[in-house]
């Protein structure tokens, strides 16, 4: 569990103190809703785009070590059981990469929802069953982004 937060902690730390160059890896969306309440749509949003959620990890305490404060700091693993052992099976390289993970982080009334952009990983798989599986995953996080964005009246216009 350790290996799967370390691949995405450094990045969301990195882009939340000014790592701008990261943020064309990663899909984000920033809501007006408390964490709590965010949480609870991004399980809801996950579980209709037909994923589960496997686990929650809090990471209050590992933000804090590179600096951030946060009340609230959670990483929702999930993914489809089919998926995990394919790309497992087919890819181990891609390992590291699934389950699936969004981050939710509190920043005083709004909720930062962060997670990998698949599609930055095209350029190092030709195969072109891992780029169909990368494309769909793209498209359900941005479904799913934009559904908690649409729950606050945001709507599509607030797309990185």
């Amino acid at each position: 569990m350790k290996t799967h937060l370390r691949s995405i902690l450094p990045l969301v730390a990195l882009w939340l103190i000014g790592g701008a160059a990261l943020a064309d890896d990663m899909l984000m969306a920033r809501i007006p809703m408390r964490a709590e309440i965010a949480l609870e749509y991004v399980k809801s949003s996950i579980e209709e785009h037909g994923y589960s959620v496997a686990h929650i990890q809090l990471c209050d305490s590992g933000m804090s070590d590179f600096g951030y404060k946060s009340d609230f700091y959670r990483v929702v693993f999930f993914g489809k059981i089919s998926e995990v052992r394919m790309i497992t099976e087919r890819y181990p390289e891609l390992v590291s990469y699934v389950p699936l993970k969004i981050a939710v982080i509190a920043e005083k009334d709004e909720t930062l929802l962060a997670v990998l952009n698949p599609e930055a990983l095209l350029p190092f798989f030709a195969a072109e069953e891992v780029q169909i599986q990368l494309g769909r995953w793209h498209s359900d996080l941005v479904s799913i982004l934009d559904e908690l964005r649409r729950a606050t009246g945001q709507g599509l216009a607030a797309r990185n």
